[in-house]
């Protein structure tokens, strides 16, 4: 399977060697310098853009020189002149172009009607030679069949597309053979002439055909398509029987009426049979009518003139217009008025391959006008075309096709983005934005299966992505904007990614818990301390036990101040400030404090909040229990450092019965849990008619 970026630029290059197959047989056409060309009801005879004399279609003209001669009338020697009547008489007149080419292969003489002659000789032709005609009709094949092969790489199922292709190959056949068949200057060979009459009235019934097939399919079938197929390919068979002569010109033409009414008939049958469907009717409204715009104005300018045996309003080249109108508008249609269900991306394919078209057409063309005349000439030509031309051709190139790739610092960068991205939402349109901007997708939707590992999927059409950022698991369709399938190194490069994603996610989530940790830290820290205290000092009577609860709050909200700006302390002010606090305290209550000075810890040790924090608030806790419960007379407090563990020892001699159940209230417990956060410890145990409580503090 190929990408359909691939599949339209290899169609884009047999098209550019068709052209430049048909150009080479038009310009390898036998030439003498003498044209006749339709002007009017008249026929111009032109030479070198000079016109010689205006005849009429019907005068005689001869021919002459040392081979032999031949008469002929004006009105055949027109390039778009087709023959009619028996095979016989067709065959006849096949066969006289190849005679006219020997006789004007030699020096000759044109004798006009009243005895003017017109000397003649073989002269090579160049491109200014084709007629804008030509170059119409080659443009138009070309532009028509990208159309219908861009509709059917992305919709290869669909009949109407198919359908559409069909179309679209009869009317390229009918555009590139009326290309050769009137590239002719006067004639060319018979038998080549022939076949291109052949293909052009079976390739124009056909692309009518399958025009009609499409309408038949879409919006609504309204026939199998079997029979749809059957009816094209009677209508081939009509063309190709009037291109043999079993078949007058004039019911050639009068099937390309049928087929307009038919298209007329069709249009109104759909019409009718959607007015219950917004949609459907929406997109015959716009295709449709311009399709049976255009249409008319084939019928006009040449089917109904040619039937009448009547000039036609117009020359072939001049078709272009309504056909681009007709095939323009369907694929106009198949994006905005949903004639087919397509995404946005896919005019992406087409504008793709037909860049690569232009540069293909514009080196042709730079390769075959560029005249190299001498060493000077040539060396000038090499550095127009290093320092002029191919820098802005490899400019355009990387605007309209190409993408630079992701450098490794900025993929790295732009999945932290993403991981760390504020909202589920953020998180899942960065993820998508980075796939796109590592393989520029043509598409990318969520996918129907749910999968562990990125793998690829149909063929390499598609890359399947396990679910991360928030979003589903995702497949992405046709690489590089479609030029390009999924390989192996694809995978790989997404499993780097969604590596580098899951750590980045790990991360975000560690990220996450410590800032939920710490918001849950500082809400105990004002609710258990601040809170606490204001509330007690609310009840009290006592303006001076009111200011020292308040001082006391003030300390607690610097402390968690000092704990959200990241300050660290030194271990030894904290334990000066605890033992001051301490002293002040028990003496209030009557209670002697012994803390002695020795071993008091090293000032070089900077303690972080979490750690100072649990310890100040554990010692206080154990003083609190101590003054409401323990009816001691003394405490004493030593502290021992070892390493980066500081072990504090709490005794009192108090003469309340020591029970360990009622020892584990609300506020021990609540001083475990704060010891446990931090990977600290605490234990009691009776000490003579008192108790003695323990903490070891982590000091890291």
């Amino acid at each position: 399977m190929q990408s359909p970026q691939v599949l339209l630029v290899v169609a884009a290059h047999v098209a550019a060697a068709c052209l430049a197959a048909i150009l080479y047989i038009a310009l390898h056409m036998p030439s003498v310098g003498i044209a006749f060309r339709a002007a009017n009801s008249q026929v111009a005879i032109v030479s070198y853009d000079r016109i010689l004399a205006r005849i009429a279609p019907s005068s005689t003209v001869e021919f002459r020189s040392r081979v032999g001669a031949m008469q002929q009338t004006a009105g055949e020697l027109v390039p778009d002149h087709s023959p009619d009547g028996s095979p016989a008489t067709i065959a006849r007149w096949f066969d006289a172009r190849e005679r006219l080419a020997a006789i004007t292969a030699v020096p000759a003489t044109l004798v006009l009607p009243g005895g003017q002659t017109v000397p003649m000789a073989p002269a090579t032709r160049s491109w200014r030679d084709i007629s804008i005609d030509v170059w119409l009709l080659l443009a138009q094949g070309c532009i028509i069949l990208l159309i219908g092969l861009w509709l059917i790489v992305l919709r290869p199922r669909d009949w109407g597309a198919r359908m559409f292709l069909i179309s679209c190959i009869g009317l390229t056949a009918a555009s590139w053979s009326g290309a050769v068949y009137d590239a002719r200057a006067l004639t060319a060979d018979g038998t080549l002439l022939h076949a291109m009459q052949l293909v052009n009235f079976t390739g124009s019934m056909v692309g009518a055909a399958g025009l009609i097939g499409l309408y038949l399919c879409q919006p609504r079938g309204l026939l199998p398509p079997r029979v749809i197929l059957a009816c094209i390919g009677f209508a081939g068979l009509w063309g190709a029987a009037t291109g043999l002569g079993w078949l007058p010109l004039a019911g050639f033409y009068a099937a390309l009426l049928v087929c307009v009414a038919a298209f007329v008939a069709v249009f109104v049958v759909q019409w009718r049979l959607s007015r219950a469907a917004p949609t459907e009717r929406a997109a015959l409204r716009w295709v449709g009518v311009v399709s049976l715009i255009g249409t008319a104005q084939i019928g006009i300018a040449m089917a109904i003139p040619q039937f009448l045996n009547l000039p036609s309003l117009g020359s072939d080249g001049t078709t272009i217009v309504p056909l681009l109108i007709i095939y323009g508008s369907i694929a106009f249609g198949i994006g905005s008025s949903r004639l087919f269900e397509l995404d946005r991306w896919t005019y992406r394919v087409i504008l793709g391959a037909a860049a690569t078209l232009g540069f293909l057409l514009i080196d042709t063309a730079i390769v075959a006008l560029l005249h190299v005349e001498g060493a000077v000439a040539f060396a000038l030509a090499l550095l127009i075309i290093g320092y002029l031309y191919l820098p802005i051709r490899s400019l355009v190139w990387r605007r309209v096709v190409g993408r630079p790739t992701l450098e490794q610092s900025e993929l790295f960068q732009r999945a932290i983005e993403v991981a760390f991205a504020t909202s589920a939402d953020d998180r899942r349109d960065g993820w998508r934005s980075l796939l796109c901007r590592i393989y520029d997708p043509l598409v990318i939707a969520a996918s129907e299966a749910e999968v562990a590992v990125p793998g690829l999927c149909d063929s390499g059409a598609g890359l399947v992505i396990p679910a991360t950022a928030d979003d589903v698991a995702l497949r992405l369709g046709f690489r590089a904007g479609g030029r390009r399938l999924f390989g192996l190194a694809d995978v790989a490069l997404a499993r780097e990614v969604l590596t580098l994603m899951h750590r980045a996610e790990a991360a975000r989530a560690q990220y996450a818990r410590g800032v939920d940790e710490e918001r849950q830290r500082i809400a105990r820290d004002l609710h258990d301390d601040v809170c606490a205290v204001l509330l007690t000092s609310l009840h009290r009577r006592d303006v001076g036990a009111v200011r020292t609860d308040v001082r006391a709050a003030m300390a607690e909200i610097r402390m968690i101040i000092s704990g959200l700006t990241g300050e660290r302390l030194p271990l030894e002010a904290v334990v000066a400030d605890l033992r001051h606090e301490t002293a002040s305290r028990l003496a209030a209550a009557g209670v002697v404090l012994d803390w002695p000075l020795a071993g008091t810890p090293s000032a070089l040790r900077l303690l972080d909040y979490p750690v100072y924090k649990t310890l100040i608030a554990s010692h206080r806790e154990i003083i609190s229990n101590i003054i409401k419960h323990a009816r001691a007379q003394n405490v004493t407090v030593s502290l021992v450092q070892a390493g980066n563990t500081l072990k504090i020892d709490v005794v009192d001699d108090g003469s309340a019965p020591w029970d360990p159940a009622p020892a584990r209230g609300n506020g021990l417990r609540n001083l475990q849990t704060r010891l446990d956060d931090i990977g600290g410890n605490i234990a009691m145990s009776p000490a003579g008619p008192g108790r003695r409580v323990d903490i070891v503090v982590p000091l890291d």
